[in-house]
């Protein structure tokens, strides 16, 4: 009676040893910063009506998740007369401002002459000159669509 309530132990204990273990593993989390349940907002950005002259890959540098590191290397949109859908983006905070300039440049060459245009700078170089700039962003959303329609003369972002 003895030897099987020590098996019985033995194989509760085991069970639990197990169980701890399984939870343990399911519930890590991969993030080495340790940031759990953090949202993001994916963004696709539309920009309708640059100019038809205005063609080729552009970048969307921004600060797009507090850290002001700007990016200007990667296509993010192609542009065809004047009007493009963007990759989406990975969106974590709920203020953003961001620019359109070709890759690898800080040039604007659609934006009202003299004003931008060859002088734009990211921020980290301590002169930042974004052109769009968004607050209040819904980051529970999940993805939104930011249109940027520059017919009026003014390129005011719409969140879609």
């Amino acid at each position: 009676m003895k030897l099987k309530f020590m098996k019985n132990k033995a194989a509760a204990v085991l069970s639990m040893i197990l169980l701890c273990a399984s939870v343990s593993v399911l519930s890590s989390c991969a993030d080495a910063e340790g940031l759990h349940n953090q949202q993001a907002l994916m963004v696709t950005f539309r920009f309708e009506n640059f100019g038809d002259s205005i063609n080729g890959n552009y970048a969307i540098p921004g600060n797009f998740d507090g850290s002001d590191s700007w990016d200007n290397t990667n296509a993010d949109v192609t542009l065809k007369n004047g009007s493009g859908t963007s990759v989406q983006k990975a969106v974590t905070i709920s203020n953003i401002q961001f620019s359109l300039v070709p890759v690898g440049a800080w040039n604007r060459p659609w934006y009202i002459k003299g004003q931008v245009e060859g002088n734009g700078a990211d921020p980290t170089a301590g002169s930042a000159l974004q052109n769009f700039y968004i607050d209040g962003l819904d980051l529970s959303a999940g993805e939104v669509t930011l249109v940027i329609d520059a017919s009026s003369g003014s390129a005011v972002p719409v969140v879609e």
